[in-house]
């Protein structure tokens, strides 16, 4: 008859549990070696890749990487590093090249916040994400610029160009010194050419010029170029 020894039982279990919590501690502390060794610290990463440490950061939040935990820090595989590197290149470029910050969009238009965010959420140009901040396409922004004439570049560059060289009513009644609706005469009596841009008129100023010169009752007092005060 086998005699149950309940003092064995408990002894065998503190023994394989001891031994489980060792293998399991063995094993936890080689793996945190190989992660160590096959991995990238954020200092790494920022200096592999020259970026900031933010930026270093927001790659490594990003998901771009697989990461490990090593104590404290958060480690990217070198492995996903090297095969997002291309990626993370382009996106760089891209942010450098192709693309502005929104302070930047203030400085050229000379807006403040509020009305500069007005026109990003009213989709005037196209927007990105790069490294969690919005940034503005060049190229969208230029080609918005040249089809407009409510805003206007702090350095005088011209808008509109897309129109190619045309003049408000307001800006000939400037030059010439005369009350804006005898300009507008101008365009309804078919004196000068003009174009309809966002339900508005505007006169063709080779027309214009072409008119100028042909009549002797009024002269400029301003040149255009003063009046609209633009860099061409």
């Amino acid at each position: 008859m086998a005699i149950y020894n309940m003092f064995d039982e408990r002894v065998d279990k503190f023994n394989e549990e001891n031994e489980t919590k060792r293998l399991a501690e063995l094993f936890a502390k080689s793996n945190a070696d190989d992660v160590e060794w096959e991995s990238y610290s954020m200092a790494e990463i920022q200096k592999l890749l020259s970026v900031t440490a933010e930026e270093a950061l927001k790659l490594i939040n990003s998901g771009l990487f697989k990461t490990y935990r090593a104590g404290n820090e958060y480690r990217a595989s070198k492995k996903s590093v090297q095969e997002n590197r291309k990626i993370i290149k382009a996106m760089l470029t891209y942010q450098n090249n192709k693309t502005m910050t929104v302070p930047d969009v203030m400085r050229i238009l000379g807006l403040g916040k509020t009305a500069t965010y007005r026109l990003i959420n009213q989709c005037r140009f196209k927007t990105y994400l790069v490294f969690g901040k919005m940034r503005v396409d060049v190229d969208s922004f230029e080609e918005w610029y040249a089809g407009q004439f409510h805003y206007k570049k702090v350095n005088g560059e011209r808008p509109g160009k897309k129109y190619g060289k045309t003049i408000s009513p307001l800006t000939v009644a400037k030059v010439l010194g005369i009350p804006r609706s005898t300009a507008n005469d101008l365009m309804n009596d078919g004196i000068v050419e003009f174009i309809w841009v966002e339900n508005k008129r505007r006169i063709i100023q080779e027309s214009f010029e072409k008119w100028y010169s042909s009549q002797s009752k009024y002269t400029k007092i301003m040149e255009i170029e003063e009046v609209e005060n633009y860099v061409d």
